[in-house]
């Protein structure tokens, strides 16, 4: 699989695809998605959303929570056709289940901003919290900037100057900016 992605990598699509169907055909879920990624952005390959469709169906059967991501995405985004807010949302709690951070964050995302649902950030800063605790450092910088201002949460600067201390740590450079400015 290194050397198929490295193939990608280098701009080797036709040499990539090659190998990524070696390993689909043994059912292997992260070719799978590497195919359906080959097929939505049209690499090596006719763009096609429906053949990624079929590639991303493939793998997230496979319980590959990036593929459900994708999934959800596509579906949140409309580019299915129309937007499928209950599809994505399954999609995104599928994954969640599967303890994938991406989709703890859209899933904390949608209901903080209210995406197809009525809005509660409580419920939403709930997935945050997750997948800050877990080491999504988007999660941690959104839970520090929540805190700060009372989304979801009672206002806590302190709480919110540790998370965004906690993203910034590793280098998140959007907690490395705020920090600055609340020191200023």
């Amino acid at each position: 699989m290194e050397d198929a992605i490295r193939a990608v990598q280098e701009g080797r699509n036709e040499d990539a695809l090659a190998e990524f169907h070696q390993y689909a055909s043994h059912g292997n879920p992260m070719a799978d998605y590497w195919i359906a990624t080959m097929y939505l952005q049209g690499r090596g390959v006719e763009k096609n959303i429906d053949e990624a469709l079929v590639w991303l169906h493939k793998s997230a059967r496979q319980d590959y929570t990036p593929a459900m991501v994708v999934l959800g995405n596509l579906h949140l985004e409309g580019k299915t056709g129309k937007v499928n807010l209950n599809l994505a949302r399954g999609w995104f709690n599928k994954a969640v289940e599967l303890g994938d951070q991406f989709a703890m964050v859209r899933m904390g995302e949608i209901y903080i901003n209210g995406i197809g649902v009525k809005p509660n950030p409580r419920v939403g800063i709930m997935y945050i919290k997750r997948a800050a605790k877990e080491g999504s450092l988007q999660a941690k910088h959104v839970l520090g900037m929540a805190f700060l201002k009372g989304v979801g949460v009672d206002i806590d600067p302190q709480q919110g100057e540790f998370w965004l201390k906690s993203a910034a740590k590793e280098g998140f450079e959007p907690s490395i900016a705020t920090l600055l400015e609340l020191s200023e």
